[in-house]
């Protein structure tokens, strides 16, 4: 009974230190909404830097309102916006101060972005690190950059972008990504690089005539899917033995050339350039 008793007395004593730490922790957590106004006359810039967390981004649902969602911890992170009526532009940067104190999936914050439907986009993102989720069809956008250190990219042209894109430029240096339907971004220049990891770029879509490409791989397995209907003349360079390209059957090859069978009857062309690193590339035909 007395040991009861003393149990009963420490569980007591105890319970409002362990209520406090778990309010302290539900009080550093900060969820912040934010929109922006934008014009539709004027090109709207957007520059985004993230340490480390989730990025999420997405068509809105206003044709001139870009609107911010933030989760974070405050003893943790830290959040800046600039926004400039005039100059037409927002930039954001989200910093994670502390990376040793904790690692959980829990202290990860998250970033995530609704875009303005009809003013012209020119986008830029770099992210340190993290787990990145795009889905960014049936918007306008003029440029696109994405660099990314380490993490987990998955982009997806879902509708056709509204617009011609100027350039597209995407750059990965550790982890897996997914491209897909890049076709529907409508781009006329790409450049897409990757680093150390498993790479998926898939060209389908509403492509427009004479898009021109480059892939620059370094070490890793990846997959690149070509449209049957586009009209495609494909160049590749090897890094001495270590690397294999393994290309479809259909392809036809002259000189340092291969060339799709409707190459020359195609309405739209599509020129790649692919420099392999160490390892695998498979090319297909879907």
């Amino acid at each position: 009974m007395i040991h009861t008793r003393i149990i009963f007395c420490f569980a007591a004593l105890l319970a409002p230190c362990l209520i406090s730490a778990q309010e302290k922790d539900r009080k550093g957590m900060e969820d912040l909404q934010n929109t922006f106004k934008v014009s539709k006359r004027e090109p709207f810039h957007l520059r985004v830097e993230v340490d480390a967390g989730q990025v999420r981004v997405a068509k809105g649902t206003r044709d001139d309102e870009v609107r911010v969602g933030l989760r974070y911890d405050r003893t943790l992170y830290h959040h800046t916006f600039r926004f400039s009526e005039s100059r037409n532009t927002l930039e954001i940067t989200f910093d994670r101060q502390k990376w040793f104190d904790r690692d959980s999936e829990e202290d990860a914050g998250v970033l995530e972005l609704e875009l303005a439907t009809e003013a012209e986009l020119h986008l830029e993102f770099k992210i340190k690190a993290g787990e990145i989720d795009m889905q960014l069809g049936g918007l306008k956008i003029a440029e696109l950059a994405l660099q990314t250190m380490a993490g987990e990219v998955n982009l997806d042209f879902d509708e056709p972008n509204r617009i011609e894109m100027s350039s597209l430029d995407l750059n990965t240096k550790v982890g897996e990504s997914k491209y897909v339907r890049l076709g529907n971004a409508r781009f006329r220049d790409a450049d897409i690089n990757g680093g150390i990891g498993e790479l998926t770029i898939d060209f389908n879509g509403e492509m427009i005539k004479d898009a021109v490409a480059r892939v620059d791989l370094d070490i890793g397995e990846t997959a690149i899917i070509l449209p049957r209907e586009a009209g495609t003349k494909l160049s590749v360079s090897k890094f001495l033995f270590l690397s294999h390209i393994d290309l479809p059957h259909e392809l036809r090859q002259d000189g340092r050339y291969y060339f799709t069978e409707n190459y020359d009857r195609a309405d739209r062309t599509f020129q790649l350039r692919i420099s392999s690193g160490l390892g695998e590339c498979r090319v297909e035909l879907r």
